[in-house]
Order: structure tokens, then C-alpha cells, then sequence
């Protein structure tokens, strides 16, 4: 049973709460603070935000940092997207890459309601959600090699979802992803020793190398892994190719490329094929 209420403003997360529902999976409210609105799951932690005035600018620096996947793979034609929050991943994605085709996979059916209502997620045919679950949809999948891209951003009101403890699946998405794809997960940086794990899972899933981003000031880690080991004329360019997309999505790529090869993850030498933490 779904519970869905649009709301006389009330004061809630330290904003106005202009909606609220609740399904069999726990509360969900919709807060707009200041000119921005916010995706809450029961708790204060923000799992999508709008800027009201600029709702086409991807206002979170996680998902910001999880848009790094183009640095390696810039010009997507399948994306799959495990887990929706308000949309701003699939917002981004089908703003800027009209000819890419975008799978969602998103548990809570209201969600995506809100997803459409409140975040402004377009109804069309180059953006296909399925309701059910991201593990399952995995599993069910098979091995396709039918993506270039896949972002899983699995969170509930307790914190990270439970397929981002599970190893298969990592080797399903790994199935599933083109030779020259790349996988990101965001993680919970603070849960150390799940992202641990998670990070050695995806090593052992992917054939290329797995690496880590941390979102600058704020608790997230973004993990990444390729599907193949990545050409060196490819990861010689990617300055380049950082500025070329900072301009396109006005996303401060060249940060986030600085901050991967300082954490010495993103370019292994080529003769070495130990990816460790």
C-alpha cells in the first residue's frame, strides 16, 4: 500500500515539506530548502536535490563525481542506471547525449512518480525505467555486453542497499558491460569496511582496473571499474578530453581527474596486473 499526500508546507530537514508518501519500504519526502529541492528516505541525508532555478545543472558533487565514468568512455549509446533517487544521473545523461539510449532499474514504484513529478525526469522513449529490484535485475540479465556504462547508486534509509554487499552482483554487471565499458558504484565512505569489500569485489568481478574517487568534502566514494585494460593513448588524453566535457556539462571534471591520479588507481602500469587497495 502506497501512501501519497501532497502537502500544506511544513517544516521538515530544516525546509518545507511539499510531499510526503510512504509504500512498504519506509517514508519518502520531497523538502525545498532555499531554492533547492530535496529527496529524503525517512532521514535528513539528501538522495537527489534541484536547484528550483537551474533544474538542468547536477546540483549534487557525488553525482557529479559518478558523471567521471565519461572521462573513460565519453560518448555513451546504452547506459543502465541501477536505482533512480530523483534522476539526476538519467537527467544529465539524456540532457547532454541525445542519441544514448538510458535504462533505469528503481525498487520503489513512487519513487518514480515523485522522480517525474517533483525532478522534472522526462517521459520518453530514449529513457526506459522498470520498477523491481537492481540485484534481481542483475541476476535475471544475463550476459548481455549491452551497455557502455552502468551506475549503480543503491541507497535506502539505512544506507547502502543490499546488493552492493553481494559479489554476483558485480560479476553480473560485469556481464553485461561492452569491452570498452565502465562500471561506478557510489559508496558510503564512512561504512569502511563495506566499501572495502565492495571495492575488492568489483577487482575480482572486471577484467580491467578498479579504482576509487572520494567526493571532496563530503562522505562519498565513488568507485570505478573498466571492463578491459584501457589503452594508453586513450588514458594520455583524458586532460584533454576532461576539458573538453568540464565545457560540455559544466561538471569540474578536471578536478576529478586530478584527484584520480593522485589516488593512483585510475593509471596502473601496464605491465602490472595486481589492482589492490
Amino acid at each position: 500500500m502506497v501512501v501519497s499526500t501532497t502537502c500544506m508546507p511544513s517544516r521538515k530537514f530544516g525546509g518545507d515539506l511539499i510531499h510526503f508518501a510512504r509504500d512498504a519500504y519506509g517514508s519518502i519526502e520531497v523538502v525545498d530548502t532555499f531554492g533547492v529541492r530535496t529527496l529524503h528516505f525517512g532521514t535528513p541525508a539528501r538522495q537527489s536535490a534541484m536547484c528550483l532555478q537551474e533544474p538542468d545543472r547536477v546540483e549534487l558533487p557525488y553525482v557529479r563525481a559518478m558523471l567521471s565514468a565519461l572521462l573513460f568512455h565519453p560518448q555513451p549509446s546504452d547506459v543502465l542506471l541501477l536505482g533512480l533517487g530523483g534522476g539526476s544521473l538519467a537527467k544529465a545523461l539524456f540532457q547532454h547525449f541525445p542519441a544514448c539510449q538510458i535504462d533505469v532499474v528503481e525498487r520503489r514504484g513512487v519513487v518514480v512518480e515523485i522522480a517525474h513529478r517533483f525532478f522534472g525526469l522526462p517521459l520518453h522513449p530514449r529513457l526506459s525505467v522498470t520498477v523491481g529490484d537492481a540485484g534481481e535485475f542483475v541476476k535475471q540479465a544475463g550476459r548481455l555486453a549491452a551497455y557502455d556504462l552502468i551506475l549503480a547508486d543503491l541507497f535506502d534509509g539505512e544506507g547502502m542497499a543490499s546488493p552492493v554487499a553481494e559479489e554476483s552482483f558485480y560479476f553480473g554487471c560485469a556481464g553485461m558491460l561492452r569491452p570498452a565499458g565502465v562500471f561506478g558504484i557510489n559508496l558510503w565512505g564512512s561504512q569502511t569496511a563495506a566499501c572495502n569489500r565492495a571495492l575488492d569485489m568489483m577487482r575480482k568481478a572486471f577484467d580491467g582496473p578498479a579504482f576509487r574517487l572520494a567526493v571532496p568534502g563530503r562522505g562519498n566514494l565513488i568507485g570505478f571499474s573498466l571492463a578491459s585494460e584501457p589503452k594508453r593513448a586513450a588514458m594520455d588524453a583524458m586532460e584533454q578530453r576532461a576539458r573538453r566535457l568540464e565545457t560540455r556539462l559544466g561538471i569540474e571534471f578536471s578536478r576529478f581527474l586530478w584527484a584520480l591520479k593522485a589516488a593512483g588507481r585510475a593509471f596502473p602500469k601496464s605491465e602490472s596486473r595486481t589492482r589492490g587497495g
